[in-house]
């Protein structure tokens, strides 16, 4: 269906270990006398296995947050910056210009209007009649979606080079809506018991996501470009678990927006991506023992351990979803963009190989794609 010809990331200067993290809010909650128990914090933090995060928005106004007015401005333009670095980095790799693509697809949870890839556009000189296919709404799922909706463009497209690009900017709820959310809940927890499951949520998310965008180039089958040794997109295959909206993805509430990942997730995503890897692999004949190499997008240590036990996985054999999830932390759509950056990198598989590229997000969705070098 289509080549993939380069990966490129782009991250935000700022780098903050997990354990500043979870002292800045034990600090908050602190401060603004919540009755909570503050190990509880620590304990979540701990529990996800990550190091660090880059933030693109800085906590020095934590304790004093902005209004919105002032956030959405700066995660607009910081969104932007990732893009362009990661798109600017991506072209070089493959010696191409802006004049050389043909098609551009964005996803991002940022609300921005005009979208980010009239922004960009305005900065790097693509063609003014550049095809454009900005997503939203998608959160986690969005790097394997973008990556597969363009394949399947570039089939009908054979001769066309494209971009997809995908950038999250988790810092953007540290601005205030965390706080504001936390100070809500746990304010009304004697009165309210229920909200419990909420505050749980809520730290789990608030230890989980980074910031970060990543950019892949593909081609369709007669471009220059498209040459063997290059992993190709075979296929893909989306799965929806009906009446399972409630188990992850992102609510308006009073204070602004609170992030949702329920615990149930672990066990909803091995019947999801059983689904989708079952059929995509049946469509073409093939057996598990024939996929050399997972890409598997690291929702936490829960999720990766939930794969591995539904398909009998070797424990090294989702390393590098451990790897990224230990140093980046969760980037939402970008974190398999970063992966493919990551496994391209080094040594490549030989040829024939098939590997697995597998998404899921809000939906409960999950996305399998069939990739062989």
């Amino acid at each position: 269906m289509a080549y993939i010809v380069a990966t490129a990331t782009g991250f935000p200067d700022t780098y903050y270990p997990q354990e500043v993290l979870a002292t800045v809010l034990r600090k908050y909650c602190m401060t603004m006398l919540l009755d909570f128990d503050l190990d509880q914090i620590d304990r979540f933090f701990n529990n996800v296995q990550i190091k660090g995060r880059y933030f693109a928005l800085p906590l020095d106004s934590f304790y004093d947050p902005p209004g919105y007015g002032t956030t959405a401005p700066l995660a607009i333009q910081a969104s932007t910056d990732l893009c362009e670095t990661a798109v600017t980095t991506l072209l070089a790799r493959a010696n191409l210009t802006p004049q050389d693509i043909s098609q551009i697809t964005t996803t991002s949870l940022t609300i921005a209007i005009p979208s980010i890839d009239v922004r960009l556009m305005n900065r790097m000189p693509f063609p003014s009649h550049l095809k454009r296919l900005p997503m939203g709404n998608i959160g986690c799922l969005g790097g394997a979606l973008g990556l597969s909706r363009v394949a399947d463009y570039l089939q009908g497209h054979p001769q066309e080079a494209a971009i997809f690009m995908a950038v999250e900017l988790a810092s953007t709820l540290w601005q205030g809506s965390l706080q504001g959310d936390l100070h809500y809940m746990i304010s009304r927890l004697p009165e309210e018991p229920i909200l419990y499951s909420d505050i749980i949520s809520t730290l789990v998310t608030a230890a989980l996501f980074g910031d970060g965008a990543g950019a892949v180039l593909m081609v369709g089958r007669e471009h220059p470009l498209a040459k063997p040794g290059l992993p190709r997109i075979i296929d893909s295959r989306s799965a929806l678990i009906p009446n399972s909206e409630h188990l992850m993805g992102m609510e308006v509430v009073d204070t602004g927006m609170r992030n949702i990942l329920r615990p149930q997730v672990g066990e909803f995503v091995k019947i999801g991506v059983r689904q989708a890897v079952d059929g995509l692999l049946a469509r073409h004949n093939l057996t598990l023992d024939q996929i050399s190499h997972w890409i598997v997008h690291p929702g936490g240590p829960k999720v990766i351990q939930a794969i591995e036990e539904e398909f009998g996985l070797a424990e090294h054999t989702l390393q590098l979803s451990r790897d990224t999830l230990e140093k980046v932390g969760n980037l939402s759509s970008p974190t398999v963009l970063y992966m493919l950056d990551i496994f391209l990198a080094g040594e490549q598989p030989s040829p024939g190989s098939y590997g697995l590229l597998i998404g899921m997000g809000p939906g409960f969705s999950q996305e399998a794609l069939l990739l062989q070098w």
